[in-house]
């Protein structure tokens, strides 16, 4: 009888290692085809929340949505300085920075880059020492809007403006804190007369840790208040996209690029305020099952869509309305930079 004959030891490593080459490469390729996936899905959910925006505006009657508005609770983007005060300044003034943050985070008022100051983070909701150095390492690697910040601003409101937000269902804001604790404690919204009269709630979400759930307080807008504004200087190929006239730039005399609001008042584009579709918001919760998020973005970066909305400066016919203009990701990509980015993507 003839004996069975099994693999030997170099069969086996042979075999094994070929195994463990196709593994590596299926598993290459699967990335691949996901991150190829997140990049259609991220194009496909500017467009539908473009078309909604639009067509809920379309069949809303603004007045009955005066009380609160149609965009109640759109995270404002801005990083309210250790829960010590809104973001406010002199109206129809701009803050324009490079570095919103000196690596303390929060100091001043600015662009939601992530919050990184440690001492805030340890006692953020009264966390106890034993989970103090976990907090902090998840607020370091918070990055926000991360290097799309920069190519946003402050401006402070004037009156008229805050009525021409009023009137394109702007009203009240979410602003970026470290704790819901600081922000209630600051802002006593239970006792204020929107919660008492009309019952509207405060928004939450945490110590901050996640970019795109840091906690958030909301804010009625007023005369100073801050709002988050398109920087022209960096951002022509969004105002292109979202079809807003920006005329040419040669020989017009007083454009700086140190201060963009040169740009406004030589009427070569239009405001354009920005605000965060988050999970509070109402046109979120009235229209959309679930909260569309870019999962190209890993998650140290805040994921929420962008709304766009277009101010006029006040001359001519126009006045100080306020118009929706459109949506981009929160890396600053109109849905024509995420289709770009799908189709040439390696």
């Amino acid at each position: 009888m003839q004996a069975k004959r099994g693999f030997t030891l170099i069969e086996l490593i042979l075999v094994v290692g070929i195994v463990a080459i196709i593994s590596v490469i299926a598993i290459g390729k699967f990335a691949d085809v996901r991150k190829t996936a997140a990049r259609r899905a991220n194009v496909a959910n500017i467009k539908n929340i473009d078309r909604t925006v639009r067509t809920a505006l379309a069949t809303i009657d603004m007045k009955e949505e005066r009380v609160k508005g149609t965009f109640a609770y759109c995270e404002s983007l801005v990083d309210c300085a250790m829960g010590g005060g809104d973001a406010t300044g002199a109206e129809g003034e701009y803050a324009w920075s490079d570095a919103w943050y000196d690596g303390r985070g929060g100091i001043i008022p600015g662009i939601y880059c992530g919050i990184k100051y440690s001492t805030a983070v340890a006692n953020a909701d009264g966390a106890t020492t034993g989970v103090v150095a976990e907090l902090e390492s998840a607020h370091e690697k918070n990055v926000g809007l991360g290097a799309f910040a920069n190519s946003l601003g402050l401006h402070y409101l004037t009156g008229r403006e805050v009525a021409a937000l009023d009137e394109a269902g702007i009203r009240i804001v979410s602003r970026h804190n470290y704790a819901n604790s600081q922000a209630a404690a600051t802002w006593r919204w239970a006792d204020s007369e929107y919660a008492r009269t009309y019952g509207l709630h405060a928004t939450g979400g945490g110590p901050g840790m996640r970019p795109d759930l840091s906690a958030a307080y909301p804010v009625v807008l007023t005369n100073g208040s801050a709002v988050a504004v398109l920087n022209p200087v960096k951002c022509e190929s969004i105002y292109r996209d979202l079809g807003l006239d920006f005329a040419p730039t040669n020989n017009v005399g007083g454009l700086s690029a140190s201060s963009p609001e040169t740009y406004f008042q030589r009427g070569i584009c239009k405001r354009v305020v920005v605000l965060g579709m988050g999970r509070d918001s109402e046109i979120n919760t009235k229209y959309f099952e679930n909260l569309p998020r870019n999962e190209t973005l890993d998650k140290t970066f805040y994921r929420n869509y962008l709304l766009c909305f277009a101010m006029n400066n006040g001359t001519g016919n126009s006045g100080y309305t306020v118009t929706f203009a459109g949506v981009i990701d929160s890396q600053g990509n109109t849905w024509k930079g995420a289709q770009y980015a799908a189709d040439w993507a390696n």
